[in-house]
């Protein structure tokens, strides 16, 4: 006879460990605790199952600083050549490019830790 109580089911199965935080989904009509982290699940799914595309991760956009970069110095070098308001004209719009393309990466980088930090339900396939 064992010198401790043994449980008829394992405690692990039935009750969280004290001090673990556990997800259930936030659904009213749900509320299961089959949840899983959203990237995970997303990579354990194989290639051919339509939840890849539904679940995929957003887009990373393919943006480029180089065409502000010419811009501004070509604004520059016309700046110099004597053309000083088209000189600033075209800098200016060379950094107002690249500001547009800064706001565009961050807003994508915003989506993408959205993404990352988000649950799936297993049970009705919501997603919060």
């Amino acid at each position: 006879m064992p010198y401790w109580p043994v449980p008829e089911e394992p405690a692990a199965l039935t009750t969280p460990l004290p001090g673990v935080a556990v997800i259930a989904c936030p659904s009213k009509d749900c509320s299961s605790p089959n949840v899983a982290d959203l990237p995970h699940y997303w990579q354990s799914l194989p290639a051919e199952s339509p939840l890849k595309a539904k679940y995929a991760p957003p887009a990373r956009p393919k943006v480029s600083y180089w065409a502000a970069l010419a811009a501004i110095a070509v604004g520059i070098l016309v700046l110099m050549e004597g053309s000083i308001l088209l000189g600033l004209l075209i800098a200016a719009g060379g950094a107002g490019w690249s500001a547009v393309v800064y706001k565009a990466v961050q807003w994508a980088e915003a989506q993408r830790a959205a993404w990352e930090s988000s649950h799936v339900c297993l049970s009705c396939t919501g997603r919060f």
